[in-house]
């Protein structure tokens, strides 16, 4: 899910630049900054890492790496994108999850929030599994589920007239 969103909020940063630009200047206080547009490319960097590191690891097929660079295309939409937010593919791979995202099923009767790795935090998929009781595999279906949706979803609304 948090995959969807961030390939939804990709998408809606895009549709809000192009209509700020149309408004004019009063509109402009609503954009996301720089630096939250570069936490969220990050983000979507290092779950394609992760994405691979489940590959590496047999919990993920080459169709589940594809639709997670297909997510990740669509959620850069042809923005730049610094060093440092592609640096977190690498982080990825190794299997360490860079906050801030959740990885996981969001699980609110839990207050201790597992599923969340907060910003500035680093923690490896194991653990995150650990911590929701679960395991990386599962954890790596879930992404390769939310990936293939975001793939889904984009080929619809590219189909519909």
């Amino acid at each position: 899910m948090q995959q969807f969103r961030t390939a939804l909020a990709g998408r809606m940063t895009a549709a809000i630049l192009a209509s700020t630009l149309a408004l004019g200047p009063s509109q402009a206080q609503y954009l996301p900054t720089d630096q939250q547009l570069q936490t969220a490319f990050g983000s979507a960097y290092n779950h394609l890492g992760l994405m691979e590191y489940c590959m590496g690891k047999g919990f993920a097929t080459a169709v589940d790496v594809a639709n997670m660079r297909k997510s990740v295309v669509a959620t850069i939409a042809g923005m730049t994108v610094t060093p440092a937010a592609l640096a977190q593919q690498a982080v990825g791979r190794r299997g360490d999850i860079v906050g801030p995202q959740v990885i996981g099923q969001m699980d609110s009767s839990n207050p201790a929030r597992p599923e969340e790795v907060r910003e500035g935090q680093t923690m490896s998929l194991a653990d995150n599994a650990r911590a929701q009781k679960s395991s990386e595999r599962t954890l790596c279906r879930q992404m390769a589920e939310q990936a293939s949706a975001v793939v889904e979803a984009a080929a619809s609304a590219a189909s519909d007239p």
